[in-house]
């Protein structure tokens, strides 16, 4: 199959078996390069990213352990996503990154590195944040909820509920190299702590009692342009 193949396949599936809905998509720049950050609690996290108006733009990070999943395997593949090894330092797909980047895309990435069991934030690692310092690109944080309830709702016979809803768009400081592995932790912490702000309360995990979380929550709640979580 062809990329657009695949995309119409998953928002075929996504228009008739699920509820997704867009929230600030706004504050995604029409054009140009972004990593977006999201949280994870589902395989369905990223196929949600092609209900966006840019969703041709779209390039996401796959763990390789999925080119062993007969039909998933082989969409992430013809949908041209971005496989990594996550057991080494994978300059392959961090260089296929770099170059999505430089082609004005969307990169998304998932922090955390792997899937929550439990729909909390888990503690984010330093990849997002090396990939921006290198990059400069900006960064755009997105909350998604509702996929951690997917296979419940569907054997139900209910049609899940999915909410992607964006942040502002911003960029992280310069990586001080005379104290490079605190200065990695407190962007780290930065970027977590935008996805968690656009979060509702029970699922912020991790990060539920930084203070940061709520600075960020009423700052843009002040805006008066942003639909917040409840």
């Amino acid at each position: 199959m062809t990329r657009d193949q695949v995309f119409s396949i998953f928002r075929w599936l996504y228009t008739h078996f699920t509820h997704v809905i867009i929230e600030n998509e706004n504050q995604l720049p029409e054009e140009g390069p972004c990593i977006v950050t999201l949280n994870h609690n589902s395989r369905i996290d990223f196929p949600a990213m092609i209900q966006l108006k840019r969703y041709n733009d779209v390039y996401a990070v796959a763990a390789d352990k999925y080119k062993n999943f007969p039909i998933f395997g082989k969409m992430i593949n013809d949908a041209d996503m971005i496989w990594i090894d996550r057991s080494k330092a994978d300059f392959a797909a961090m260089k296929r990154a770099m170059n999505v980047l430089k082609e004005g895309k969307l990169l998304c990435l998932a922090p955390e590195g792997t899937r929550s069991r439990n729909g909390q934030m888990l503690q984010g690692k330093e990849g997002v944040v090396l990939m921006a310092s290198k990059s400069r690109a900006p960064l755009i944080s997105l909350s998604v909820t509702g996929t951690e309830a997917f296979m419940k709702d569907l054997l139900h016979f209910r049609k899940p509920v999915i909410t992607l809803r964006f942040g502002p768009v911003y960029s992280l400081p310069t990586i001080d190299p005379d104290n490079r592995e605190k200065s990695l932790l407190a962007a780290t912490d930065e970027v977590m702590c935008h996805i968690a702000a656009m979060l509702p309360e029970r699922y912020r995990g991790y990060y539920k009692d930084y203070p940061r979380v709520q600075e960020l929550y009423s700052e843009w709640k002040a805006r008066g342009d942003l639909k917040m979580p409840e």
